[in-house]
């Protein structure tokens, strides 16, 4: 998804969060398919992982409707976070891309945290960044 809008408020920027676990669940899940052995494990369990993620993102939006009119954010361009949507062709190809994309959504949790000034989602973004750290951890030793 490609917002023609920046991330400049509380609902933009979960709304983006969401997308982004959708959009993640979906490459793991093509990857799987190419993965292979333990890798395809790891892949459709990282997808659905991404698919809780996504499922918690949207009830952290609805609970904190509220807090959606509060000040404008800045300092987030959706273009830092557009991730690749190209099925990978092959395990080293699905590694490789695994890896840019732990990276690129790791960066937006960590970049975002701070600009939300609600505890629940803020607390969340933390949680997903290290969580973003440890599959990033995983996918290097699975390189080697």
């Amino acid at each position: 998804m490609t917002l023609s809008t920046g991330l400049t408020t509380f609902s933009a920027i979960l709304t983006f969060a969401i997308d982004l676990e959708g959009r993640a669940a979906q490459y793991y899940a093509a990857a799987a398919k190419v993965g292979g052995g333990d890798l395809a494990e790891t892949f459709e369990n990282y997808a659905n992982r991404s698919a809780k993620r996504k499922q918690r993102l949207t009830a952290i939006r609805q609970d904190n409707i509220t807090e959606i009119v509060l000040e404008p954010i800045s300092g987030l361009d959706v273009a830092d976070y557009e991730i690749v949507d190209t099925p990978p062709a092959d395990r080293n190809a699905a590694l490789t891309q695994a890896l840019a994309l732990e990276s690129l959504v790791k960066k937006f949790y960590l970049e975002a945290e701070p600009k939300l000034n609600v505890t629940e989602p803020r607390r969340a973004f933390q949680k997903m960044a290290r969580e973003n750290e440890e599959r990033l951890t995983e996918l290097q030793a699975a390189q080697r």
